[in-house]
């Protein structure tokens, strides 16, 4: 053990002084946090601007000729809140005045969206007394704009090692294209200085704290009080991104995965309750159900592509993925047989370009039939090993027939981590409750 944790505090647990100064209590209070990654202030209320889009905001209008010193003010607004809840002197002038500065001297949108990590990790490296250390320093994109592992990890490391406890902005960092630049990550993607920087020093965990957001067993919105999941694999949280669960993004899943490092999900909402470890395999001592997580998506549409002898075709698979290649289609599940083919898709262009798809699958397949059904929804029953448990198709057909749900299409992935239905929309609130039911709680 490297006696190092990295801590990664999300836009809602710093909206606010109060959570603020909770955060900082938590960093305070056990030797091993030796590192901060933050993200801007998030809402503080319903009728709020998100910092991030207050600076977006400021840059936009600046280059369309508007006046931008409202947003300007608004920002300012925030950070003095902030600091008069905190009790702390911090210069915010002369930040404000900075950003403006670029603004006026063409620096760019990423830059200027950038300030509100770089502001608010400023004020808490001066609340704990800890060093401010800014993602230019340490994060790299290569010219294509994708994140330069290996630069990263190896100036990272080098730097961190000089600095016992630091804060260091999420968001973005630095590229070399045509000069220096600022470059942020895509929106939602914040999570990833946090992974690299676990990597950089061999955390021996990164600790992800969220305001009140816990990873659950099923949708709280659908089944009443579900479980919260307390152990979960990175490949099940890759399963549980696809549905729409995002425990952090598939990007940052890979890169912890890849190199063993924990995490574990918390709440301030919640800050004595253990949280969510995610590990590469379940604990020796951990003991749960196969089946750790329900969870769907709607609004799917199915494809039915029907021939006779279509599997001794050669070149068939070919054809029929080169179709949706040339209207820019993703195929999101293929099931097939021997005489049939379903495609599931979710893509705005299949709606606007569906007869002349059809057409061309009917067409160029010389298929029997090319039939169409919307309003499909995937319901995932995911878990790890859900292929080596006796009877367990058994237990899921059961819980539906329960339900009076009727499946549409199953299939279940080579590795063994879910298994995926298709349900019609209307029947999919009560295929998940029914699925809890039977797989997680029995």
């Amino acid at each position: 053990m490297n006696n190092t944790i990295v801590l990664r505090f999300t836009e809602n647990t710093i909206s606010s002084a109060e959570r603020i100064k909770q955060a900082a209590q938590i960093a305070k209070s056990n030797p091993a946090y030796k590192y901060a990654i933050l993200s801007a202030p998030g809402k503080s209320s319903g009728d709020d601007i998100k910092v991030t889009d207050v600076l977006y905001m400021c840059h936009s209008q600046f280059i369309n000729g508007e006046d931008y010193h409202e947003m300007l003010g608004r920002l300012r607004k925030t950070f003095e809140n902030l600091l008069e809840g905190l009790g702390i002197e911090f210069d915010l002038d002369d930040e404000i005045k900075e950003i403006e500065k670029s603004l006026i001297t063409g620096r760019n949108a990423d830059f200027i969206a950038s300030r509100g990590e770089y502001l608010i990790s400023k004020i808490f490296a001066q609340l704990l007394g800890w060093e401010f250390i800014d993602a230019e320093e340490i994060i790299f994109f290569r010219p294509d704009g994708k994140l330069d592992d290996d630069k990263t990890i190896r100036v990272a490391g080098e730097r961190l090692k000089r600095s016992e406890y630091a804060v260091i902005p999420s968001f973005y960092g630095t590229v070399m294209n045509n000069g220096k630049h600022v470059k942020t990550f895509p929106r939602g993607q914040c999570d990833t200085t946090g992974a690299v920087v676990s990597r950089a020093v061999n955390a021996d965990y990164l600790e992800k704290w969220m305001y009140k957001t816990r990873p659950y067993s099923a949708d709280p919105a659908i089944v009443k009080d579900p479980q919260i999941i307390r152990n979960i694999t990175y490949n099940e949280v890759l399963e549980l991104n696809y549905m729409g669960i995002k425990v952090f993004e598939d990007d940052v899943a890979l890169i912890l995965r890849n190199n063993g490092i924990p995490v574990k999900i918390r709440t301030l909402f919640y800050p004595d309750d253990e949280g969510t470890l995610v590990t590469l395999d379940l604990p020796e001592n951990v003991s749960r159900s196969v089946a750790v997580c329900i969870a769907g998506r709607k609004n799917f549409n199915v494809i039915h592509i029907e021939k006779f002898g279509m599997n001794k075709q050669k070149d068939f698979g070919k054809k029929l993925f080169s179709i949706f290649e040339r209207y820019n289609v993703a195929c999101e599940h293929t099931l097939s047989g021997i005489h049939k083919v379903s495609i599931v898709l979710k893509s705005p262009m299949f709606q606007i370009r569906r007869r002349e798809i059809m057409e061309d699958l009917k067409n160029e397949l010389e298929a029997d039939s090319v039939t169409f059904d919307r309003n499909l929804s995937l319901i995932a029953v995911i878990g790890k090993g859900m292929g080596t448990v006796y009877g367990i198709f058994e237990k899921v057909f059961r819980a539906l027939a329960s339900a009076n749900v009727k499946v549409h299409m199953i299939d279940q992935g080579s590795d063994e981590m879910s298994i995926i239905l298709g349900v019609y929309d209307e029947e999919f609130d009560a295929a998940i409750n029914a699925l809890y039911e039977v797989m997680i709680l029995n």
